[in-house]
């Protein structure tokens, strides 16, 4: 077991948090006294007799139904851990992240002070986990159950006829809307902290789960002849548990009582409060002993989530990653872009398809995502539909043999005015970045913004690691392209150019990589992708993106002048419903990008004051 340094305890509570604690510890002992206070005034003439009588009476089928409608309860606590784990990334695999969540919040709900006892347990049971990061964890799960409890209860009330709070619960239930709208709403820089429809949908399943097994223990152990329905049960007990919640004594003694006595119409008293006791043995005693023997005996040996593998392949495609917004993922296996709600494996995998698709569905659903991928080859897309998944053809990538490369006609005749009009090209390591600064503002703010996501954005620490052919006229920049440059081919990434550029000045740009590509013996050379929607398909989604302007027709008309071989992109997902979410998805992440991290303070390009770096556009 690992020994935990006292400083990191002393730092972590520094004296002047000292007293705030204390009187936290006062105000729920307070709280305790005056709801057990209340209890007993409200059965001032309860004869402990008939309870004990009663107790015992609870026969040993009800004892086993309850303690099985307890270890499900508590199968849902534990992974209320496991989902919060994989919502903040820390690594820590579902097996130990649920152990400690189990052993933490057994005790924790027994003892009150859920937060402080829970972040000190899960800090023990967890050793790669600083006490800072175990206190975060204790305060989201206890909010998100809090949170998780509430629609549970709403949506309780709301279904049951005779339930209470109709029009408390009716809020609650639009308050939850709200919240779902906000995640899918949320702009980029917001989305990162937010956790997504997948995450909350898991923790209300998991609440619901937690608390109607609670509840069900509870009626298990009523003795038969108290008439009591389930239905009249459930949702005097989800209001109660919430009470007990609320007021932060150990385990909700006195406030869950009174609470559940105060809804439930008219019952024999002695019966009920034995059943109650019982539930309390089995929900909170049992629980808490086990819960404290584990910590007592100490974590086991910590296993982290799998590591990603090192490697960082030098195909030109994937070096966008060096943009900040992807990484190399999912075991190595491919180039990983992320959304709200996705997992992407961008392009072709970079290991065997048929372990890498395996591969991308484990590490979305440790991420609490859904799995996709964006621009693979027909080759991929074939073993993807073989292994069950949906696919659509997105796009055409445009590539050429730079060392087998004729220059057609069309093209002749755009360098040639481009040379007339007294434009140069050059290729440099010394750039001009205050100019090409400039340049790229310009441009981002005359079409819309920069597109993100598949798409390089400019910043001077990205540009510096590429290929830049610039044009110059009169000794003044108008215009540059970048490439990036793999062991075996190279990809155009940013084109970017002045307001009134002289004609055939890009096609200068490219037709000069091209040139030095051939000298270096570069076999390939991508030109980037074109939307299917150019080439004329009749598909639904391609006539919307003619109608709208957006079916890249200019790009299509561009690209074709150096004669390229065309080779199609497919968008991919793991079913029907899936693939819309995915296209979705992906088309807000290029459209709005989240801002860039990272990039040189000297040029702020990353800054959220730069609204033409935020928002979408043609590239």
């Amino acid at each position: 077991m690992q020994k935990r340094p006292n400083t990191e305890l002393a730092l972590a509570l520094p004296a002047g948090q000292l007293a705030p604690l204390l009187r936290r510890v006062a105000v729920s002992a307070v709280l305790a006294g005056l709801f057990v206070w209340l209890l007993m005034s409200r059965l001032g003439d309860i004869n402990l007799a008939a309870v004990g009588s009663a107790l015992s009476d609870v026969q040993a089928v009800q004892w086993g139904l309850a303690l099985a409608a307890t270890a499900v309860s508590f199968w849902a606590v534990g992974h209320y851990d496991a989902v919060v784990h994989r919502h903040f990334g820390t690594g820590v695999a579902g097996a130990t992240a649920r152990r400690a969540g189990v052993s933490a919040i057994a005790v924790s709900q027994t003892l009150g002070l859920g937060v402080i006892t829970g972040a000190i347990l899960r800090w023990r049971m967890l050793p790669g986990v600083s006490l800072a990061l175990a206190s975060k964890l204790t305060v989201a799960v206890a909010v998100s159950f809090l949170c998780g409890w509430a629609v549970v209860t709403a949506a309780v009330i709301l279904v049951l006829p005779d339930a209470p709070l109709k029009p408390v619960a009716a809020g609650v239930a639009v308050a939850a809307a709200g919240m779902v709208v906000l995640v899918l709403a949320a702009p980029p820089r917001s989305r990162r902290h937010l956790p997504n429809l997948f995450t909350l949908t898991r923790l209300v399943v998991l609440a619901a789960v937690d608390t109607l097994a609670a509840a069900l223990a509870l009626y298990l152990l009523l003795p038969g002849d108290l008439a009591l329905p389930l239905t009249v049960l459930v949702p005097a007990f989800l209001l109660a548990l919430g009470a007990g919640l609320v007021s932060g004594t150990p385990g909700g003694v006195g406030a869950f009582e009174v609470t559940l006595l105060a809804l439930l119409p008219p019952l024999p008293e002695e019966p009920l409060l034995a059943a109650i006791l019982a539930w309390r043995l089995i929900y909170f005693a049992i629980p808490a002993v086990i819960g404290g023997m584990v910590a007592a005996f100490g974590p086991r040996e910590v296993t982290s989530a799998a590591q990603d593998c090192p490697c960082h392949p030098a195909r030109a495609e994937t070096l966008i990653r060096h943009q900040g917004e992807h990484q190399i993922g999912a075991g190595g296996a491919w180039l990983i872009g992320q959304t709200p709600h996705l997992t992407v494996g961008l392009f072709d995998p970079l290991t065997a398809p048929g372990p890498a698709l395996r591969a991308l569905t484990t590490a979305a659903h440790e991420q609490s995502r859904l799995p996709a991928i964006y621009k693979c080859s027909a080759r991929m897309a074939v073993i993807a539909r073989a292994n069950g998944w949906q696919t659509l053809q997105i796009a055409r990538e445009a590539w050429l043999d730079p060392r087998a490369f004729q220059p057609s006609i069309k093209l002749r005749r755009g360098l040639r005015r481009a040379a007339a009009a007294g434009v140069t090209v050059t290729c440099t390591t010394t750039l001009p970045l205050e100019e090409m600064t400039r340049i790229a503002a310009d441009w981002a703010r005359t079409h819309g913004g920069e597109r993100g996501f598949s798409m390089g954005r400019f910043a001077p620490d990205y540009v510096a690691g590429q290929r830049v052919y610039l044009a110059l006229r009169g000794g003044r920049l108008i215009g540059f392209v970048t490439f990036q440059p793999g062991e075996n081919d190279w990809s155009l990434d940013l084109m970017r150019h002045a307001a009134r550029l002289p004609e055939g000045t890009m096609l200068a740009l490219i037709a000069a990589a091209i040139a030095e590509a051939a000298a270096e013996g570069v076999p390939r050379l991508s030109l980037g992708a074109v939307p299917e929607a150019a080439f004329g398909g009749r598909r639904l989604i391609d006539r919307a993106l003619r109608r709208f302007g957006c079916d890249g027709a200019g790009l299509l008309h561009f690209k074709s002048g150096f004669a390229p071989q065309w080779r199609p992109l497919y968008l991919a997902a793991p079913s029907r419903l899936a693939l819309p979410v995915a296209a979705a998805g992906i088309s807000r992440a290029i459209a709005r990008p989240a801002p860039l991290q990272g990039e040189s303070a000297q040029y702020e390009f990353a800054s959220a004051r730069r609204s033409w770096h935020r928002r979408g556009s043609p590239d």
